[in-house]
């Protein structure tokens, strides 16, 4: 399917709302998590567009939260290290020119110690791949002054995938370790965009709408990603 464009902003709140709905455990304005054979009750008729996403990062830098963000599920208070490797759907509804079309994310989150304990999980998270999330932590610097490799080695890792720098704890300013100023900058001089993230799920507010804006970017740079590769074919 080829739409001139990109993804319209607020549709999913203004005409879109049908389509709202459908994400949402009946009754609630709490997202429901979609299992491996599971998805929206949409209409037949609406297209359907499928990316793999890999999160890369440090352990403890916040892979697994930023996917319980994206996801509209809670986040989980103490940090486990991920065993072997999670994979979790993501649905999002979206209007791109004058169609309705549903987006699946697969986001592959594996913890790092499996990562180097077994030799199949990368190629794994590797196979087929989409976009990769570079995760790191704006309280830690640490984590921040290894992005610039992180993100060559994710190029480098599949040369076609479209490459997110993840700011987590975004909104903990008061540990914060990096300036909007430097994010800025990285952002100009790699090219790489730099999604903020707030790792708080707050149920008693409009999650849907707060996480919007994020998740319309993600399925925008996907899929105009998508159109580019088809104009180089």
């Amino acid at each position: 399917m080829m739409c001139s464009g990109g993804v319209i902003p607020d549709w999913l709140h203004n005409d879109g709302k049908v389509f709202q709905q459908k994400l949402l455990i009946p009754g609630t304005k709490k997202r429901k998590l979609f299992g491996i054979l599971e998805r929206p009750n949409l209409p037949p008729s609406i297209s359907h567009i499928t990316y793999k996403i890999f999160l890369c990062g440090h352990s403890g830098v916040g892979k697994t939260s930023t996917v319980c963000r994206l996801a509209g599920q809670e986040i989980p208070r103490n940090h486990y290290e991920t065993v072997g490797i999670q994979i979790t759907n993501v649905y999002w509804p979206v209007k791109l020119g004058s169609r309705p079309t549903l987006f699946k994310l697969e986001l592959w989150d594996a913890g790092e110690a499996g990562l180097k304990r077994y030799n199949h999980i990368l190629p794994a998270c590797k196979e087929g791949v989409d976009g990769i999330f570079v995760c790191f932590s704006s309280t830690d610097r640490g984590s921040w002054v290894e992005l610039p490799q992180l993100i060559i080695r994710s190029a480098q890792m599949a040369d076609r995938a479209a490459v997110f720098a993840i700011a987590t704890r975004f909104d903990q300013h008061a540990h914060s370790e990096i300036s909007e100023p430097e994010i800025e900058a990285f952002e100009a001089e790699h090219g790489t965009p730099v999604i903020r993230m707030s790792n708080v799920y707050t149920p008693d507010k409009d999650e849907l709408r707060e996480i919007a804006p994020t998740l319309n970017f993600i399925c925008d740079k996907l899929w105009k990603r998508d159109q580019e590769l088809l104009t180089v074919k």
